[in-house]
Parts: C-alpha cells; sequence; structure tokens
C-alpha cells in the first residue's frame, strides 16, 4: 500500500501549500466538528428512549450500585452477558451529571465526535485535504449517524473502536517485522470493539481476507511470532466470552427464542430466514445513500487501482458479505459499525474523480469543456453531500414505507416509540393498590417510577423466564421479571381480582406479534384509551 497520497486537488503549488498548512487543517477539522456537534447535541432529549437504551439504562444502575451492570428479573440477579462495555461508559456520564436522557446519551454524542475526527485523520493522512473535507461533511451531514450519535445503544461505541481497530491492523500491514507492542494494541482494541457488540467478531474473517489480499506474494508474513501471539491472545478472549455468556445463561430455565441463542456464524443458505440481499437493499436503498451508493459502486475501478482505498473499500464490502450470508438475525443499524469505511471510500472516489477531471480538462485546453465539466462536478459534489441529510433532499414521500419497510432512523424527525409520555400519565392517575401490565417493563419503570406487575403475551414472541426460586408456577418476562398472563382467561382473572388495572401498550403496532387477535379485541373492548402518543397507548380497565 501507498503512505500517504498527495492531492492534485489544487494545481498551483503556493496555494497548495497553504491549504495543507497546519493551521490551516485544524480550522478546518474544528468547523467540522462544531458543524457535526451542533446537528447532533440539540436532538438528545428530543426522543424518548427506546426499548434497547432503556434495556442499558438499567444495567447503568447496576454499575453504579454494584460496580458491574446486572439487573434483577424475579428473584435472580442477571449480569449482563453482551454489550459488556457499554453501561460502563454510560455509568460515567449518569455519575457526573445525574440520570437523565441527556446524559445517557452523551457519550453516543462523544464517540460519534470521535469517529468525525478519525474519518477526518485517516482522509487527510491517506487521500489529502480534499478527501478529508468531502469525507467529514459527509459524515457530520448524515441523517443515519446523527440518529445514532443520539441513541444510547452500542452502534456509536462500536463504531468508534471499530474504525480504530482497523486503523491499527492497517498500520500492522505496513510493518515488514511486527513490534510485539503493536500486535498487543491491535488485539486490545479488538477485544474492546467484541465486548462493546459481538457482531463485531465478523472483523476478523474480513481482516483475514485482507490480510490474504494484501499479503499474497509474502504469506510468510502471516507466521511471525509476535502475531502468533496476537492470534492466540484473540482467540482466548472469543473463548472467555462465550464461556462467559454460556454459564450466565446456564441457571435459567427460559422458553422462546431470540438472538441471545446465537454464538456462532450460521450458514445462511441452509436456513429458510437467509436474505442474501437485505443488507444491500437496506443500506443502499435509503434515501440519503442513494447518490452516494452510487457513487461507492461505480468507483470500484478506483478502488482496484489504488491499494489504499482497495482497504476501506474492501472491508465495507466484505463486511456486508458475511452479515448478509453468516448472522441470520437481520437488523438495518447492524452495518453502522462500518459506515465510516463507506465515507472514507466515497469521499476518496470524489476527490480522484475531481482529480481525473481537472487533469483532463487541461490537457484538452478548451474553456467551454472546462466550464461543463466543473459545473458537473460541483452539482455532483453538491448532490452527494446534501443527499446525506433527509432535511436536505428528499427522494420519495413519507408515506411511502416501499422496500425499507418502516424505519425510524433514515429520516429525521420519525418519531420512535413515545414510551414518555404514557409512562407520565401513568404516574400521574396510578393510586395505591392499583395494578400495572406492561409491554415495556423497563421503561415504564424508569419513567414512571412504577414497577409493572404484569406482562401480557399469549403468542410466544419474546423469551419468557421460569423463575425456579419461587413456589408461584408463572413464568417471567425476561426485563425484570413480572408475572406473564398467556392468555386471555389469565388476563380477565386479573381484572376480575382487582379495582384498577391499568395496560401499557407500547410498542401498539407490535401488538399483534405477541397477542392473539382475540385477547386484543377483548382488551380494546373492555378497557379504555385513557392517553396516546406515537405507537404507545395507555389503557385503563375500573370496576
Amino acid at each position: 500500500m501507498n503512505s500517504r497520497a498527495e492531492s492534485q486537488w489544487v494545481k498551483w503549488p503556493l496555494m497548495r501549500a497553504k491549504a495543507n498548512s497546519f493551521p490551516v487543517i485544524i480550522l478546518i477539522a474544528t468547523v467540522l466538528i462544531a458543524l457535526s456537534f451542533s446537528l447532533r447535541i440539540g436532538g438528545l432529549e428530543a426522543r424518548a428512549l427506546t426499548i434497547d437504551e432503556a434495556t442499558i439504562a438499567s444495567f447503568v444502575e447496576g454499575v453504579l450500585d454494584k460496580g458491574y451492570p446486572y439487573i434483577y428479573v424475579s428473584t435472580m440477579e442477571v449480569p449482563l452477558a453482551t454489550y459488556e462495555l457499554v453501561p460502563y461508559f454510560l455509568a460515567l456520564s449518569v455519575k457526573l451529571g445525574g440520570f437523565s436522557e441527556f446524559t445517557l446519551r452523551l457519550p453516543a454524542l462523544l464517540f460519534s465526535t470521535g469517529v468525525l475526527s478519525l474519518i477526518f485523520w485517516i482522509s487527510l493522512r491517506r487521500f489529502g485535504l480534499a478527501a478529508a473535507i468531502i469525507a467529514g461533511l459527509l459524515y457530520s451531514l448524515s441523517t443515519w449517524s446523527i440518529y445514532w450519535s443520539q441513541n444510547a445503544f452500542h452502534p456509536a461505541q462500536t463504531q468508534f473502536f471499530t474504525l480504530l481497530t482497523a486503523t491499527a491492523v492497517y498500520h500492522l500491514l505496513q510493518q515488514e517485522r511486527v513490534r510485539l507492542r503493536f500486535a498487543l494494541l491491535v488485539w486490545a482494541l479488538f477485544t474492546v470493539t467484541y465486548l462493546s457488540w459481538e457482531g463485531s467478531g465478523f472483523l476478523l474473517p474480513v481482516m483475514a481476507v485482507i490480510v490474504l489480499i494484501f499479503k499474497r506474494d509474502n504469506l510468510v508474513w502471516i507466521f511471525q511470532r509476535n502475531l502468533w501471539v496476537m492470534y492466540l491472545l484473540v482467540i482466548l478472549t472469543l473463548v472467555a466470552q462465550g464461556v462467559r455468556r454460556v454459564v450466565l445463561q446456564q441457571p435459567h430455565l427460559m422458553l422462546g427464542s431470540g438472538k441471545g441463542d446465537v454464538s456462532l456464524p450460521q450458514l445462511g443458505f441452509l436456513k429458510d430466514s437467509w436474505e442474501p440481499g437485505f443488507y444491500f437493499i437496506n443500506f443502499f436503498g435509503m434515501e440519503t445513500h442513494l447518490i452516494t451508493g452510487a457513487i461507492f459502486l461505480l468507483g470500484a475501478y478506483y478502488a482496484w487501482k489504488r491499494p489504499t482505498l482497495r482497504f476501506y473499500y474492501l472491508v465495507f464490502l466484505i463486511t456486508l458479505l458475511c452479515l448478509s450470508n453468516f448472522l441470520l438475525f437481520y437488523n438495518a443499524h447492524y452495518v453502522f459499525f462500518i459506515y465510516p469505511f463507506f465515507i472514507i471510500s466515497v469521499g476518496a472516489i470524489l476527490t480522484f474523480l475531481i482529480e481525473d477531471v481537472t487533469r483532463l480538462t487541461s490537457r484538452v485546453k478548451a474553456p467551454a469543456a472546462t466550464a461543463v465539466a466543473s459545473f458537473n462536478l460541483a452539482a455532483l459534489l453538491l448532490m452527494a453531500v446534501m443527499s446525506m441529510n433527509s432535511n436536505l433532499i428528499h427522494f420519495y414521500s413519507i408515506g411511502n414505507l416501499g422496500h425499507l419497510g418502516f424505519r425510524s432512523d433514515y429520516r429525521d424527525g420519525f418519531a420512535g416509540v413515545d414510551y414518555r409520555k404514557v409512562s407520565a400519565t401513568l404516574k400521574q392517575g396510578y393510586r395505591e393498590g392499583d395494578k400495572v401490565i406492561s409491554m415495556a417493563p423497563m421503561p415504564t419503570k424508569l419513567y414512571s417510577g412504577i414497577t409493572p406487575d404484569y406482562f401480557l403475551q399469549t403468542i410466544t414472541d419474546r423469551k419468557i423466564v421460569y423463575d425456579r426460586n419461587l413456589d408461584s408456577p408463572f413464568y417471567r418476562d425476561k426485563f425484570l421479571g413480572t408475572v406473564v398472563l398467556r392468555s386471555d382467561r389469565e388476563l380477565q382473572d386479573v381484572l376480575n381480582q382487582n379495582n384498577r388495572v391499568w395496560l401499557v401498550a407500547s410498542p401498539w403496532n407490535a401488538m399483534t406479534l405477541v397477542i392473539d387477535a382475540d385477547t386484543l379485541q377483548f382488551v380494546q373492548r373492555s378497557m379504555r384509551v385513557v392517553d396516546e402518543s406515537y405507537d404507545a397507548r395507555l389503557f385503563l380497565w375500573q370496576k
């Protein structure tokens, strides 16, 4: 691979020297960071916490209480067996600023700012100042990036450490004789990334392919002693985390299945649930990626010609293929941890295109051709940057769910499930002796301070737990351990035994996944809607 690529975007040497001077670079980086920060910080409290955020927030309370993330499910203490490092960063923020949506989401904003800084630095070092500016603008304005920088779940943190890990691997490939401390650094960064989200473990096969491609003429390089030390430590990390996860789950009797059951990659083509095009459709089909996605795909020519770009280009594509074929729990945000590689690649491709067209028109020496080329390049660059933000360009109507289905992360202003409003109404109207049924126990407890009594699920969509420490024969929900009502008859028994019963029905649109049609009709017929918000309803039954 080449070292730092000299940019030819400015043809006058004096201007180029001034533009690449350290004070100018610092000024540009500061402006980009300020732009990114200003677009994100105002929305930290705009949306209610999602179910994933509320779950992590509950484990944060465990960190503050005992120093490690755990929750109580009924009478059982359940330590966190995945995303292990995420609650610690959130706990530090909460410790310093108090428990709020703002402090829970602040680490994600800081990680996002760190990613922007890394994107700018990497692009500057590898492809020049023009590529750094373009990539910085693309990431700063990206609606998708803005959404996840305002979310307390793992994606922003995983993305930051993934980019650090890949950068370390890139530098590792430059060393003919690998230094032990650098190999240990790669292992340490991978460990932090993996303990932020296990799905980032796909970096291992991806990087293995990358190494084989770039070291195909010197495969002996792979067998250096210091690298074997790194390989061994990585294997120990994977085994230790996997064993810990199994050991923590073993004591609990559960009914149902979920993502927690998947500990190893699976061959997708052997499963009925295999969707090889899922991530390609959901990523390149997003309205904010239609233009930049086309630039990325058409830029394969530059990736083939330039080894430095090829590294970032292939990391993104190979990871996309791995997720599509070996991780069969599909979720659009799983791609987010490799998003910077897409951004860096697009920034570099646009820069190379500008340089090539500028060089070509300078040889032709036709003013008209130069003017047309300059106009088209400026239009393409402007469209690429503006298309990253849904507030600037819309490619289809808000009511058109289209091929993506409903997602709240690709357009600014989409409302998620509003647990906050219905929980506030519950808190205001709650009386001593009332019973609460909640479809989202953790958000209900966080926002209202009321621990729900029951969880309604007549269709086993989510895992339920059997607590062997109790004499009660009831199953418990996996979040807080509230009693699971498994039929309309059990629901009616609860109503008949109490004077007032609340039902927090959120997310409302997902009720049909866990409740059969007859029970849902009974709820709508017998209980009164007290409050309603985005995808959330609060029902009250009273004698």
